[in-house]
């Protein structure tokens, strides 16, 4: 009995945990998007334009639920829009629309382009009001002192609808700050699992493009498990850091082989100093950062990453930066700071899981 409680408390434990620190990243607001959204009951497509005129919409606050403010008991499809302008769009740096809770399922444009999208519309109808959304807006979407129009389908199934709750703006990521490289962006895509796509000169003109880091469900994979690889090619700029580097792959759901130029240089497992490497199921909450070879990274010339991902239930893909390349300094202050923020060390929770779940005595 006691084993039975001991398991169930630490068990517990990891559950607050998660749900404390699940967002490693630091997102700092730069632009609020919250307070007043034109809206409109229906559906129609070309409500995604940013040239629709939407003068006669009806006002309503967001974050909240539509039933509180005037649309009671209203179950179906709506619109939001939004105006908005930016006087700073930083540079080499990935922006996010985070767009709270919607309940239930949505499709988000940001100047006409679709940018993401959560859940399912009828007539395959899959809820995502729990969800927290995060898309990123592509390079070149937004457009610096003039107006943006964001634009949201949302359908609700039953009971409370709309943007109801959580944050609501554009935000960057200021561990990208500590990258020499950034290597977000746009990458190379396939789902399935062969050897030779770790090779530099295998031909990927085929492959399909997506966001890195986003969840793959993001990227059009939706309800995808199973094997997939990511594949990147770059050039050094010149006169880079030199000296020991290292690669960042950000956070990948679930397992990864990370390889560089053909050799392969990490996975999860490797990491077994970092908080709960040692436990299966958590793997996804590990910020992945591998030392690179010396000689392994090409000064002059064509550099390949390739990473193959395995993702078991749920969100898969390389979801959360950063990714890129960082010094040694940059990479220890990349360490700490994820040290500092959930207030552990690895080797304390290797003694507790060693102590409590290998032994039934």
């Amino acid at each position: 009995m006691k084993t039975k409680l001991n398991k169930l408390f630490l068990f517990s434990l990891f559950v607050l945990i998660s749900c404390t620190t699940s967002n490693g990243s630091d997102l700092r607001k730069i632009v609020s998007l919250e307070g007043s959204w034109k809206f409109s009951i229906g559906d129609d497509s070309k409500w995604a334009n940013p040239s629709f005129d939407d003068s006669d919409w009806d006002q309503l606050t967001v974050p909240g639920d539509w039933e509180s403010q005037g649309y009671n008991d209203y179950n179906g499809y709506a619109w939001y829009r939004k105006s908005f302008n930016v006087k700073d769009i930083p540079e080499n740096t990935m922006i996010y629309l985070l767009m709270g809770q919607i309940d239930d399922a949505d499709v988000v444009y940001m100047n006409g382009t679709e940018i993401g999208k959560s859940g399912k519309f009828p007539p395959d109808f899959k809820t995502a009001y729990d969800q927290e959304r995060r898309y990123i807006i592509p390079v070149g979407l937004l457009r610096k002192n003039e107006a943006n129009i964001i634009s949201v389908k949302v359908y609700d199934s039953f009971a409370t609808g709309g943007i109801t709750d959580g944050e609501i703006g554009l935000y960057i990521d200021e561990d990208n700050e500590l990258l020499n490289l950034n290597l977000s962006g746009k990458w190379k895509f396939h789902t399935g699992n062969d050897k030779d796509w770790k090779s530099p000169d295998m031909n990927d003109d085929d492959w399909k493009t997506v966001n890195v880091p986003s969840p793959w469900e993001n990227e059009g994979y939706e309800d995808y498990d199973g094997y997939a690889w990511y594949r990147l090619e770059f050039t050094l700029p010149q006169n880079f850091v030199q000296g020991e580097l290292y690669l960042s792959m950000g956070k990948i759901d679930d397992l990864d082989d990370v390889y560089l130029n053909g050799q392969h240089i990490g996975n999860v497992y490797d990491l077994k100093r970092h908080s709960f490497s040692n436990i299966n199921g958590w793997e996804y909450t590990i910020p992945r950062i591998y030392k690179i070879p010396e000689g392994a990274l090409k000064k002059t010339g064509r550099n390949t990453i390739a990473v193959k991902v395995y993702d078991g239930q749920g969100l898969g893909g390389i979801y959360e930066g950063p990714v890129g390349i960082m010094s040694a300094e940059n990479s220890r202050r990349y360490k700490n700071k994820q040290h500092d923020d959930v207030h552990w060390n690895g080797s304390f929770w290797d003694y507790v899981y060693e102590k409590i779940f290998g032994s039934d005595n």
